[in-house]
């Protein structure tokens, strides 16, 4: 099994004791391959490519990690059965329009980790606390990127060492998170092809050509020019080291509810992954309303690879990782009293320089209903924040391509070209490294060339037809 993540400690100890439990419940054992994040969509890719065997990836639709592509060229076994065989209850707990959601011609091919924060979200930024209250910035008062901007340049001139945003690694500002500018992609997103929420036409536009594109290059370079953005953010594979060492002042988030639609949680948050017994607490902001876009069911998923010879036991494990919390309890927190102190029933306390998943259990399975809180969490606070994701859940947003998949088939070479051209643009312009007004027609020509165009024309024709089957 291959999942992305930081570097953990004492590993082997923790595998040891989880395999005594898969082998009495299902007869197999388990070998938990972590790859770094910044890798590991490519390692991924890699092993699909050669046709390496492996039981179990995670897998998802952001970053480079390409779910729907993968399934459709075959990459990974169909669970549409198996799930219902092997693993009803992780089946059970998914609401049926999420399962929509990740169908590849009629096909299940990765079962949703279903998240303790639901389906519904928001996109935002999240900032450290002391600096908000520092530099007395009205952080409640941001609608978009650029009233971010005032916040960095403070932070830029009076904290030495800082990195103001956090700016690369694997997630795009502009290419993977369409919701915030009211758009949603369709199939992977990076792609040339997004629709606007609210559209009931559903026209297929080019996100590349938008206004809103423009603005995001215009804003970005401004923030790299004046230092607010590491230099190397182009190639910048992870940011957890940065994290970790709590040199982030601002960082792009998903906060919902955020501090200005709960104020209790103030005080509460902390900036992520950084050292539990620091107190480096934060406040979020929301640009967007809640919504539920076409790949939230696919932002983490577990499938199993077309060459495994174990598909059955694989499935059984995932049922394995969602059903039995002392499992899953182990991998997420490691060792009770070993690795971490537990504080009644439902909070622990990690202990120093022991095991640590680094917060990453959402990779082996569904969290939704997870027992164990932090230390620092009001119980209290939290179920409230909890019931509010849930019930937006059936209120949100809901993306205009919501159980569609683009069938990548007739335009696989235009992809592959379009592709290369992603590869070897985007991410200088996305991070503000070079300049827009040199190299942003450039990109637009070249994935002209490559056949953008007929990408876009074929998403429109199966939506058209989709809608008609589906009497949109």
């Amino acid at each position: 099994m291959y999942i992305p993540n930081g570097p953990v400690k004492d590993l082997d100890r923790i595998m040891e004791a989880a395999n005594k439990i898969v082998k009495e419940k299902i007869n197999a054992t388990l070998k938990l391959n972590i790859i770094d994040g910044g890798s590991y969509a490519q390692k991924l890719g890699l092993m699909i490519s050669s046709g390496e065997p492996f039981d179990l990836a995670f897998t998802a639709s952001w970053g480079d990690i390409n779910y729907f592509q993968n399934a459709s060229k075959g990459a990974f076994v169909d669970l549409t059965d198996l799930l219902d065989k092997y693993a009803p209850t992780t089946k059970s707990r998914v609401p049926d329009a999420a399962w929509e959601g990740v169908k590849v011609n009629g096909k299940i091919y990765g079962a949703i980790n279903y998240q303790v924060w639901g389906m519904a979200g928001a996109r935002g930024v999240q900032l450290r606390k002391d600096l908000v209250d520092k530099y007395k910035f009205d952080y409640a008062s941001m609608k978009n990127w650029d009233d971010l901007t005032p916040f960095l340049a403070a932070v830029k001139k009076g904290e030495p060492g800082m990195i103001p945003m956090e700016i690369g690694g694997s997630v795009d500002l502009f290419a993977d998170i369409p919701v915030y500018y009211g758009m949603d992609g369709v199939g992977d997103f990076k792609l040339p092809g997004w629709v606007k929420y609210g559209d009931k036409d559903i026209k297929v536009i080019n996100q590349y050509e938008a206004p809103e594109y423009k603005a995001w290059l215009k804003t970005v370079r401004d923030w790299y020019q004046n230092g607010y953005v590491r230099k190397d953010a182009a190639t910048l594979k992870d940011t957890l080291p940065d994290r970790k060492a709590e040199k982030e002042a601002a960082l792009y988030a998903q906060p919902f509810p955020d501090t200005v639609d709960m104020p209790e949680l103030v005080g509460q948050g902390k900036m992520p992954h950084t050292d539990p017994e620091h107190h480096i607490y934060s406040v979020s902001k929301r640009f967007t309303e809640p919504f539920i876009s076409s790949n939230t069911p696919s932002m983490a998923m577990l499938s199993v690879g077309a060459n495994s010879k174990n598909a059955e036991r694989a499935v059984q494990l995932i049922e394995l990782l969602n059903t039995n919390d002392e499992l899953y309890h182990l991998l997420a927190f490691g060792q009770p009293n070993v690795d971490y102190k537990p504080i009644g029933d439902k909070q622990y306390e990690l202990i120093p320089d022991k095991y640590n998943f680094n917060y990453s259990e959402w990779t082996v399975g569904q969290s939704y209903g997870r027992m164990l809180w932090d230390k620092s969490t009001n119980l209290e606070t939290n179920d409230k924040m909890l019931n509010t994701i849930y019930a937006a859940d059936k209120t949100a947003m809901v993306s205009p391509v919501m159980g569609f998949v683009f069938d990548t088939e007739p335009v696989k070479t235009q992809i592959a070209n379009v592709n290369a051209v992603i590869s070897e643009l985007l991410k200088p312009l996305d991070v503000g490294a070079v300049d827009p007004d040199k190299y942003y027609d450039q990109l637009l020509n070249k994935l002209k060339k490559a056949g953008a165009d007929d990408i876009i024309a074929e998403k429109q024709k199966q939506i058209d037809a989709w809608k008609a089957a589906n009497g949109k």
